[in-house]
């Protein structure tokens, strides 16, 4: 039997995106609850801010499951979080189960663009084709790739703001 919690089995909404990312972010790093705060809503530009009462009983419990642990007690006492061996684990078999997924998916792509996308939208059609395609990139090659998608993205951006400045 998997030992590891389901992290989002069974939740709705965002309790179990907030452990996951929880998760994510202190594989990076050892932070604070305030800075797990403050760093969730800059990547959301303001739109998902969690209150301190859905953090801290959430780390509250990812600690008691020993997915974290606090690593140090801060100024103020803040305590400072950390991954545990257990959370490393558990968050690798999460990114392994969604790659998986990932596969899946790509042998029903073409049953997915037919669905999801008509046939005057190859936008979408383009953009589901390098996503399947960027898994099965040698990891070698994935900078490379990485840095093709980055320079077209910046210059779609380029295009909105040719847009922006004409009006």
């Amino acid at each position: 039997m998997n030992d590891t919690p389901e992290l989002t089995k069974g939740r709705r909404g965002r309790g179990g995106l907030i452990r996951l990312y929880i998760l994510h972010s202190l594989n990076k790093e050892q932070k604070s609850g305030y800075e797990l705060i403050k760093e969730i809503s800059e990547k959301t530009n303001g739109a998902w801010v969690p209150s301190k009462g859905a953090l801290y009983p959430t780390l509250n419990k990812m600690e008691e499951e020993g997915l974290i642990e606090v690593a140090e007690i801060g100024k103020r006492s803040k305590n400072i979080f950390a991954l545990t061996e257990k959370g490393q684990n558990t968050l690798g078999e999460i990114i392994k189960r969604r790659n998986e997924g990932h596969e899946q998916m790509y042998v029903f792509r073409n049953l997915f663009l037919e669905i999801f996308s008509d046939e005057s939208d190859s936008v979408k059609t383009n953009l589901m084709e390098i996503c399947f395609l960027m898994n099965d990139i040698a990891e070698e090659k994935q900078n490379k790739a990485q840095a093709l998608i980055k320079k077209c993205l910046e210059e779609i951006k380029e295009l909105t703001t040719d847009e922006d400045s004409s009006r």
